[in-house]
């Protein structure tokens, strides 16, 4: 079993704990009278808040329809260009908060430049062509490492060495490829090719591109542990390269073993006086090129398995899954902050500021859990406001009873 600790060095939003255990711990580590009232208030804005994100699943699904490429029903409704933009602009809009509420962090163009300059710790080297693309969205959510043993040039490849592999332990991805005569166009344009040739290559080569003239579609995919040098691995246009050390390891094997088998064929022709023993010399020097060959395209597909297995195991979900999946987990990061929040204030013996409130939630947090952590203090107090379960006047918080918050979020949940 691989071992996943996160980075204590980055704080991060998200807090890495399930809902019912923070409550759990929280009530067991202090003396409350109503723990009761607090299980049932527990539950209530569990309850609130997965009715609100739910009617907000309903409108993103109703959305993506249109560009959903797992689409399986019937319809008569049609798009122009322009309304299509329109409807993109608007689920786009609409996920960019969805994932901020999930605590999750946009990655930055840096980021992705530095990935894609980087050997993957599989031994395996991809290129991808961005252009392919009309829309590219990546953001990750916890940020992790693990450790793996692997022989190295270092060692001559003779023990095995501990190496520290950077991982994101929640990565999405949203791909807008670009139309089939749209990427043709500009190929043909640019390297003055003929548009019907241009056309037919992109069509019969790329996947991007097979079976997609006038086809709008974007693709939502959902990774989790994905080590940062591989992010070029789960585009779908990759181009699958060697390392420069395996080349290495090849061309001195490969190189050595060819130089040596023209040597003994040129020995041989020299030597030879006989049809037989001409054959023979050819042959054995076909041996030793055939050898070489082999070897390469045995490490070629060696690498499609690793890049195959990696993909498998580290699949979450794809397209209208990703949404239900995204809803999910910004409903329990929502869920979480308000919580926590209002556990310090209700249970604090005298008011608190923001600064001194997100000071004890954070301490708690790294104490009880080891996990330093960047609570979002004033998007807390901002939901407790916003349902009433607090006051703020003159820099202080004051938190109203257990019992009327339970009321208040009866109400709530009635009115929705």
């Amino acid at each position: 079993k691989v071992e996943i600790s996160y980075n204590s060095s980055i704080l991060e939003r998200f807090i890495p704990v399930a809902y019912d255990e923070l409550l759990d711990r929280y009530l067991k580590a202090g003396s409350f009278k109503e723990e009761e009232e607090y299980r049932r208030f527990s539950s209530l804005l569990r309850s609130f808040y997965h009715m609100r994100f739910h009617k907000e699943l309903l409108g993103l699904k109703q959305l993506y329809l249109p560009f959903n490429p797992d689409a399986d029903t019937l319809t008569l409704q049609t798009y122009t260009h322009s309304e299509y933009e329109t409807l993109k602009f608007d689920l786009v809009s609409k996920i960019r908060p969805l994932l901020n509420s999930a605590n999750y962090e946009e990655l930055t163009e840096k980021s992705l430049f530095e990935a894609m300059n980087r050997t993957s710790p599989y031994g395996v080297e991809v290129s991808v062509d961005f252009d392919d693309f009309e829309d590219i969205l990546l953001f990750f959510r916890g940020t992790a490492h693990r450790f793996d043993e692997r022989r190295t040039l270092s060692t001559l490849y003779l023990k095995k060495e501990k190496m520290r592999i950077d991982v994101y332990r929640r990565l999405f991805i949203l791909l807008k490829p670009k139309t089939l005569d749209q990427r043709a166009r500009e190929i043909s344009q640019k390297e003055g090719r003929e548009f019907e040739k241009v056309k037919r290559r992109l069509k019969k080569e790329s996947i991007v591109f097979s079976g997609a003239h006038g086809n709008e579609r974007i693709y939502l995919k959902l990774f989790k542990d994905i080590p940062h040098a591989d992010l070029e691995m789960l585009f779908p246009n990759t181009k699958v390269k060697m390392s420069l050390q395996d080349k290495l390891k090849i061309g001195v094997t490969g190189g050595g073993g060819t130089i040596g088998g023209t040597a003994t064929l040129i020995t041989k022709l020299g030597a030879a006086i006989e049809p037989f023993s001409l054959i023979m010399a050819v042959g054995a020097f076909g041996g030793v090129l055939w050898r070489q060959i082999k070897t390469v395209f045995t490490h070629r597909t060696r690498y499609m398995a690793t890049l195959a297995k990696n993909l498998y195991f580290y699949n979450l979900d794809n397209n209208a899954g990703v949404l239900t999946y995204m809803i999910d987990m910004a409903e329990a990061e929502e869920c979480k902050e308000a919580l926590l929040a209002y556990l310090f204030v209700s249970g604090s013996s005298r008011p608190l500021g923001r600064e001194e409130l997100d000071s004890q939630i954070e301490s708690y947090i790294l104490e009880t859990y080891k996990i330093p952590m960047d609570f979002e203090v004033d998007d807390g107090v901002r939901k407790l406001l916003e349902l009433g379960f607090i006051e703020e006047s003159g820099g202080v918080i004051r938190a109203i009873g257990v019992k009327e918050a339970i009321e208040r979020l009866r109400k709530l949940l009635a009115e929705q």
